[in-house]
């Protein structure tokens, strides 16, 4: 055979070598079915966060400020009454702010001029008797809160919640697979992987809005913890 003739068959077996070394390297796994599934679980939430304060406006800022701490110290005084310890009472805002008198359109190189100042002080309560939410909340503004911003239910521990969302998610994933199976024809082999793609906070149900009478009912309703994970099963050949 001429040398020229061997060169370019030596470089043809080493081409077929190379190809059938990349076949044999394709990912097993990509022969699979790929689902997502979710789970739900509702569980009544067990503590209560209530966010209230005090407003206050005077002419000078020691009035203003002195008169926001005033109703503060009442306020804070009768929700520790119902057995609330000073680390569940937390300060989330407090601001100063100066109130300037209306623009003279005639005077504008005049600078602002400042007649008044308004103070806000805002704190959020942990109530983990959920029974003394509506109490404290009335006693609250019978002392002198003049602002109150909301009351938000939630879970101190999520961990059950979470592993019965994540054992139902799992399983609808299961389902989905074997559903995806059926419907191509194939047999469903060994789950190959399984990752978990979230996990939300729990959170309220749609509810009827509490009416806001002499005492304020609280109606805590249901927190909703879900968990999504993806599933990779392999198909049998």
């Amino acid at each position: 055979m001429p040398a020229l003739g061997r060169v370019l068959c030596v470089v043809s077996i080493l081409v077929l070598a190379t190809g059938c070394t990349t076949v044999g390297a394709l990912d097993p796994t990509a022969n699979a079915i790929v689902v997502t599934g979710t789970g739900r679980v509702n569980v009544p939430p067990d503590t209560a966060l209530l966010t209230l304060g005090v407003e206050s406006q005077a002419a000078t800022l020691a009035e203003a400020t002195a008169d926001a701490a005033r109703r503060m110290a009442a306020v804070v005084a009768r929700v520790k009454a119902f057995g609330i310890p000073d680390a569940d009472i937390a300060t989330v805002s407090y601001f100063v702010d100066p109130r300037v008198a209306p623009s003279d359109p005639a005077r504008r190189d005049e600078p602002p001029r400042i007649v008044g100042y308004h103070v806000s002080n805002v704190v959020r309560v942990t109530v983990r008797k959920l029974a003394d939410a509506g109490p404290i909340l009335d006693a609250a503004v019978a002392a002198g809160a003049n602002a109150v911003r909301g009351i938000q239910f939630t879970l101190t521990d999520t961990a059950k919640a979470s592993a019965e969302a994540r054992a139902s998610a799992v399983g609808d994933a299961v389902v989905k697979a074997r559903q995806f199976a059926a419907a191509a024809g194939v047999t469903p082999g060994e789950i190959l992987a399984i990752r978990e793609l979230g996990v939300t906070s729990p959170i309220p149900l749609p509810r009827g809005a509490a009416q806001m009478q002499a005492a304020t009912p609280i109606e805590p309703g249901q927190l909703e913890v879900t968990v999504t994970v993806e599933l990779r099963q392999a198909i049998r050949r």
